[in-house]
Order: C-alpha cells, then structure tokens, then sequence
C-alpha cells in the first residue's frame, strides 16, 4: 500500500499536467463530486492507487486530499481535476475516489460476487471535519462482520483489487472466517468468472522480528532458504533453534517462532502460501494457524503484531520495509528482495494483481475505470513504488535485456519484467515464464 510524495513538477514534465492547479478543500470534498468511484481490495495496492491519481489526475502530491480512517484500511483520495490529466477528466471536476482496504482481496471479489454493499468512508458525515477520521473497531473484532463505527456508508463495490486472480480464492484460500449474512457466500464457479484484467506484478518478502534470534536484537538481516520458509509456515519448524545454520540463524539459543498469519481469503496469504506450499494448487499443505481469532485483516495489522512478538515473522509486500523498525526483510535464497531482482528471475515471490470490473453506478465511475484499467498497468504511468513491477504484453508493456525503466517517479524505479503468470490469463499456480 507508503504515501508517495511525487514532486508537481516532475508530474508537470511526464504528463503535462499543469502545476499551477489548486488543491480541493475538505469542505470541497464533503459536497457533491463531478466523478465518482468505489474500490475495495488489497491493501498492498491501497497507496499505489493514491499515487497514481496524484501524478496523472490531480496534478500532483500536493494537490491531493486523503481522508483517512483511525485504522487506515479506510480513504478516500479527493482532488480537483488538472489540466491536460490522462483520465480526460473535464479540468476542474470534483474528483472522489474511496478506496476501502480492510478485507483485502477478499472484499475485492466476494461483494461483487454475491451483490453484497459493504462500508466505506463517508464523507458527507457531520462528524468529518479534517481528513483525519475516527473510526471504532478492529479488523480482528470487526472485520468479519464489517460491524465497524464512526463515519461510514454503505455501498456496493464497484471495482476490486485482488493479489490473486479471483478464482484462485476457492478451496483453502476462501474466506470462511467472513460471515454469509454480511459478505454472502460464492461458488468457485461464480468468483471464476468475475470479470478482471491484470494490472501489475507486486513484490512479497519476509518480514522478521529478530529479537532474541542468535542470542541478538532487532535489525539482523536473516538469509532464509524455501523449503525452510514452507516448513515455518507448515508448523514443522517452530523454534528459531531448529532453522539449519546455513540460513543465518547460527545460535542454537532456543527462541520460538510465531507466525503472524493474514486471515484466510487474503491476497497475500494466498500468495504466500501458493509460493512456499502450493497451497490451493495441488497436494494437502496448509498454512498452521492454531489462532485465526488473531489473524490480522490488512497488511498494516500484521506488521505491527510482528513488530511486537520478539522471533515472529509475516509476510507483505516489500514496500513496507521500514515501516516497523522492529522488523528486517530476509533475503530468500541468498537473493534481497527487490522489484529490479524480480526481472532477472532470481527472484520470483510475486504475484500479479488485478482489476475486478463490478456494476458501476457512480457518476463518472466507468469514465475513471476505463482510465484506471489502462493507468496502473502501463509501466510509463504505473505506480512507481519499490514493490511493482509491469507486466510484459499487458497495456503494450514491451521488456528490455537488460530491464531499464520506463522512467523514474520520486527516486523509484519500476521495470517491465520479463517474466510473467500469464497476464490478463493469470495462472498464480504456474511459474514464471519468460516472455
């Protein structure tokens, strides 16, 4: 998901956009937008998709309002229009874009499966007076129920972001911890054929609290092999003792291991377990979870329990390296976890998300997702953050030997990866071929 500050002018010099352009107030934003949508889905893709509308719609960072909920996993990006933007949104227009990230990619895809409305910010509420939002509930107490407090709406989800394709989230990858009275209930059958288009491919890591491991603290860098990874997740390893030396653990001081899960359903649960356990894709593995009434429901709960658990590891989207300091990213086979890694095949933890098309009802709604659909997955106007890369053959993506970038947004480097599942034909159980 990284609040990516993208300078007016560089936006200026890429896009044409103008820089001279006024930033929507918030009471602006509490009236009635010209353009209007609704998305729900994965938190890894959250500030990509607040980025994204900064540099080619609003103008830039700056002119940029994001309402945000006490818990974050609920915003709503609101600008006005700039001159000359690539959505060929009337200069001027109100622009309101709520993006809902509690749930992940679960509420990406089961909504629109079942017809279901689901909670998301409103900002017409007497009760919003800055873009700081206080919201009551958690995602482990509320997210199932989506029985959360505080300024919100219902409706339904017009877009969704899924980690995965949709018909990946069947078997032990559906969300079962969801109640069917709020989210209803879908076939493999009805998520397989939801309609979506591959946007760009999202780099995963491992996220380590390393305290007590080796006797040390926090900030050692561990260099984990897959089949031990898969052995962690699977329960058979459950102490840091016995990780084989050759992985960097090097003491035999006893510490036990904790595994911060993502609640079943979720994208980069099932991305994880696809890649270290072929979970979903073939034979018996699962994931051990001995406590799912503490499974986080976004990426940033999992972070910050794993940030409290001295010898726990979780798994994210390598964007969010830093943003707990009690947590290091292992390298994974000797190699750093890198979007640019990604390109030359050393490293292959990624997944490629997608767009899920639902029944859009907003004003202006079809208009920013035509816009969106061609947006995000071109590498010239991708979301230019450290965990993305472009898909090959998608949106005219055309890779290069060695892989260069299209350009550079903000110090940050994306790349169209040689590699891909498949595209818009998303197999996540494949490997990864070279285009």
């Amino acid at each position: 998901m990284r609040n990516l500050k993208i300078a007016a002018a560089v936006s200026l010099a890429l896009g044409g956009i103008s820089a001279a352009h006024a930033q929507a107030t918030v009471a602006q934003c509490k009236g009635t937008p010209a353009d209007t949508l609704y998305i729900a889905g994965s938190s890894a893709a959250q500030n990509a998709f607040g980025a994204a509308l900064a540099t080619d719609l609003f103008g830039g960072a700056a002119n940029e309002l994001t309402f945000k909920a006490s818990n974050g996993n609920f915003e709503a990006f609101c600008g006005l229009a700039a001159t000359g933007n690539t959505a060929g949104i009337t200069a001027g227009n109100l622009v309101v874009v709520h993006y809902r990230a509690e749930g992940g990619s679960v509420v990406g895809a089961l909504p629109i499966a079942t017809n279901k409305t689901v909670k998301f910010l409103d900002l017409t509420n007497a009760a919003v007076t800055s873009t700081s939002i206080t919201t009551g509930g958690t995602s482990e107490a509320q997210g199932p129920s989506d029985a959360w407090t505080g300024p919100l709406t219902q409706h339904s989800v017009e877009v969704g972001i899924t980690d995965v394709e949709p018909g990946i989230l069947v078997g032990p990858n559906y969300p079962t911890t969801y109640s069917t009275t709020i989210f209803g209930s879908a076939t493999a059958s009805q998520l397989g054929a939801l309609s979506h288009t591959a946007l760009f491919q999202e780099v995963y890591g491992l996220f380590v609290n390393t305290s007590g491991i080796n006797g040390g603290a926090t900030g050692q860098i561990l260099n984990l092999d897959k089949n031990t990874v898969g052995a962690i997740l699977a329960g058979s390893i459950t102490d840091w003792s016995q990780v084989p030396s050759g992985t960097g653990v090097v003491s035999s001081t006893s510490k036990a291991i904790t595994v911060v899960n993502r609640e079943v359903g979720s994208g980069t649960r099932t991305g994880a377990g696809i890649y270290f356990l072929n979970i979903g894709c073939s034979g018996s593995a699962a994931i051990n979870d001995p406590n799912p009434g503490t499974d986080s429901y976004a990426t940033s709960d999992a972070l910050a329990a794993a940030a409290g658990i001295p010898g726990s590891i979780t798994y994210a989207s390598i964007d969010n390296a830093g943003k707990q300091a009690a947590l290091s990213i292992a390298n994974l086979n000797g190699i750093v976890p890198s979007n640019f890694n990604a390109t030359n095949g050393s490293y292959d933890w990624w997944t490629e998300a997608q767009l899920v098309k639902g029944t859009i009802t907003s004003t202006g709604g079809s208009t920013l997702y035509t816009w969106l659909v061609t947006e995000l997955a071109k590498v010239s106007t991708a979301p230019h953050t450290t965990d993305i890369n472009a898909i090959p053959g998608v949106a005219g993506n055309t890779p290069s030997a060695p892989p260069a970038t299209a350009n550079t947004l903000g110090g940050t480097s994306i790349y169209v990866n040689p590699f891909t599942k498949g595209g818009n034909k998303t197999n996540s159980c494949a490997a990864p071929s070279y285009l």
